[in-house]
């Protein structure tokens, strides 16, 4: 957060405007709102009714990425208007538009319901959750359920309702069931309608042609235009996904799940476009020739769900900011990353033996993909000892938010540290069970092929000669392989795998259906773990480079990850099918992890591409900023110096943080909002 978005709220006092009985002993400032729990309660009126109330703002949050706060007090003061003091808690808390206070004053009974000028949430709906479901409950003194059922109505306002208590949901229910819930493959479906839905709002901002109809901002660019500009936000939205669960990861540690729902559901919501993204990218990518009409179509909706994508993060931004408090919290996150760094340092030492023990145990071809891993990690924690040493440097001279934005660079270089260190294990492990997996796989492989041997030394099937003499040549060298010493078990795993699949499709009529599908579970499970090994590692690739990364790796390992998880749901039904995708899995990885690596060999000499001279971490290459660069940690407004934030790298569209707003970076804008209608701000 940088100071120069903060706008001070002038508060003007309407004295007699109401009339609050209320004594100054109980009299209360606006209040500073708990980003945990949601609630706060100096009047002492929930008792044991709290946890309903954080239940009910919960599913408020996971079902429409609302965040409602609840406040009791005695009464208002300072300034003694309830709008204008609804008002000047959210400024005080800066808000973001998908952010509601309700604040009631138990003993004047008196109650305002504060949005931001940019809600969802419409003059008319507000006011029909405070007349529907605020005011009934208020007057019969059960503040509890106001609370609950302005929830409910809230969620009904945000699904298109009028604003009022759901049926069910009413007087007496002490646990909401929240409504508007988004269907499972629906959530891009819902993102895109309420942002065309919000974009209609704005119609003063829009174009329009001759007869009225809203023009499309793509409809003037040409195809090649399109494809930059959906490149670079696939990769925006992308490594803003990467560094979003990684700054959620420390907020759950700290605060726990309940208070980090909605924040959970924004990623979600982000990653269903992003898949749904990837998979047109995949269509543009793949052999088959698309007509101009198809390219303008699918890029058009890769830069929509790209978009929503960072505008689905960028909605959670200023809550999620309030929820973590880097800038007062800066010393404690600074020790914790420093204990992170103590233990990461040690964990490399150890990695670094079994590395060297990997390498006298297997090819160089199965170590490939965290073969510099070592040298990156004490890059990456080079970095985080520079960073904390600014984060440290700045707080001494009282400049809080960029002391945060140091915070956050540490935080998100200890974390790549820890995903290149434990990758080294992660694929020690997957060498380890592919060579036993090979060693079972040659067993079965040799059984078959003394069965079909045996079908034609009778005189019968003769059309399994020509297989049978391939296998036979495959598994000879497999077996010389193996004798000889070092081997890819991963890459030669693969090899059995196929040839044996050539001789179970040769086999596949005189088999029966029962036959079949034994033999394609069994093939299907070392495929599914082959496809999940080569997964894992190019991810872990991809994500402690991805500032060299560019969008075709990306794409085809989103595409892969999608046929994965499609050939596990139908594993237990349908094994030969889901084979066939799983075998497609592996495939897509394993051409994403040779994209990836060579995208970072073409982006070499990072080190040394000028982004020395005055950044905010020191200049030239030293200090870990190499690593960090190609990491995609930092961006260009860190590196000349600017407070902004990091991410991206590899992508014209600049990086995730800064003025692109999201979980961990600033967005301007959305202060001082119309006052009217009295809880707007």
């Amino acid at each position: 957060m940088r100071s120069n978005y903060r706008r001070v709220l002038a508060v003007i006092g309407l004295a007699g405007l109401l009339a609050l009985p209320a004594t100054a002993a109980w009299a209360e400032d606006p209040v500073t709102l708990n980003p945990a729990s949601k609630v706060a309660d100096s009047a002492g009126v929930l008792g044991n009714r709290k946890a309903d109330v954080e239940e009910a703002i919960k599913k408020l949050g996971t079902d429409h990425q609302l965040n409602l706060y609840v406040v009791y007090v005695k009464s208002f003061t300072n300034p003694d208007d309830s709008a204008l003091w609804g008002q000047a808690v959210a400024e005080k808390a800066k808000l973001s538009s998908n952010s509601l206070v309700l604040s009631i004053a138990t003993d004047a009974r008196k109650y305002q319901l504060t949005k931001h000028s940019a809600s969802k949430i419409t003059n008319e709906q507000r006011q029909k959750v405070l007349d529907s479901a605020v005011y009934p409950q208020v007057q019969n003194g059960d503040y509890a359920q106001a609370a609950v059922n302005a929830a409910a109505a809230i969620g009904d306002a945000a699904g298109g309702g009028s604003g009022t208590v759901p049926s069910g949901g009413g007087a007496g229910t002490a646990v909401l069931v929240g409504t508007g819930v988004v269907a499972a493959g629906g959530v891009g479906t819902y993102l895109y309608l309420r942002n065309r839905r919000k974009k209609a709002s704005q119609a003063s901002s829009a174009s329009y042609g001759p007869q009225g109809a809203e023009l499309d901002p793509l409809a003037s660019l040409t195809v090649e235009e399109l494809r930059r500009k959906s490149g670079s936000l696939l990769i925006e939205a992308d490594d803003a996904i990467k560094s979003s669960e990684q700054e959620l990861g420390f907020a759950e540690a700290q605060y726990g799940e309940s208070a980090v729902g909605n924040f959970t559901k924004a990623l979600q919501d982000a990653k269903g476009h992003m898949s749904e993204s990837f998979k047109l990218q995949q269509q543009l990518d793949d052999h088959i020739p698309d007509t101009e009409e198809q390219q303008r179509t699918w890029l058009g909706e890769i830069i929509r769900r790209s978009e929503a994508a960072l505008a689905s993060l960028r909605e959670q931004k200023a809550d999620f900011d309030l929820l973590r408090e880097l800038e007062k919290t800066a010393p404690q996150a600074l020790a914790a990353v420093n204990a992170g760094a103590r233990e990461a340092e040690a964990k490399i030492a150890n990695s670094e033996q079994t590395l060297a023990g990997l390498r006298a145990k297997y090819a160089d071809s199965a170590l490939v993909q965290v073969s510099d891993n070592i040298t990156q990690a004490k890059e990456r924690l080079a970095f985080v000892q520079n960073a904390t040493e600014t984060a440290q440097e700045k707080l001494g001279v009282g400049e809080g938010s960029l002391a945060a934005a140091a915070v956050r660079a540490a935080e998100e270089g200890l974390h790549q540290t820890n995903v290149l260190i434990d990758a080294i294990s992660k694929v020690s492990g997957s060498l380890d069970e592919a060579r036993n997996g090979l060693e079972a796989a040659v067993v079965d492989i040799s059984q078959d092929l003394a069965q079909a041997k045996a079908m034609i030394q009778q005189g019968a099937h003769s059309e399994l000669a020509g297989p049978v003499a391939r296998v036979e040549a495959s598994l000879a060298q497999v077996k010389e392989e193996i004798q000889g010493g070092k081997i890819d078990p991963i890459a030669t795993l693969e090899r059995v795998e196929a040839a044996h699949q050539s001789l179970d499709q040769s086999l596949s009529g005189i088999r029966d259906q029962q036959e079949q599908a034994r033999r394609a579970q069994a093939s299907l499970q070392q495929t599914i773990m082959s496809a999940q090994a080569q997964i894992s590692a190019t991810s872990d690739y991809i994500t402690a480079r991805r500032g060299g990364v560019g969008t075709e790796a990306r794409t085809r390992l989103a595409e892969a990850q999608r046929n994965l998880d499609y050939a596990l749901s139908i594993s237990r039904n349908d094994p030969v099918t889901a084979l066939t995708y799983a075998q497609q899995a592996h495939a897509l990885a394993a051409q994403a992890a040779q994209l990836a690596q060579t995208d970072v060999d073409h982006f070499g000499g990072y080190a040394n591409q000028g982004y020395g001279g005055g950044g905010m971490f020191g200049g030239g290459g030293g200090g870990g900023l190499g690593g960090a660069i190609l990491g995609g940690i930092l961006i260009n407004s860190i590196l000349n110096g600017g407070g902004g934030g990091w991410g991206g790298g590899h992508s014209d569209g600049g990086g995730w943080g800064g003025d692109s707003g999201g979980f961990g970076g600033d967005s301007g804008g959305g202060w001082g909002g119309d006052s009217g209608g009295g809880g707007d701000f």
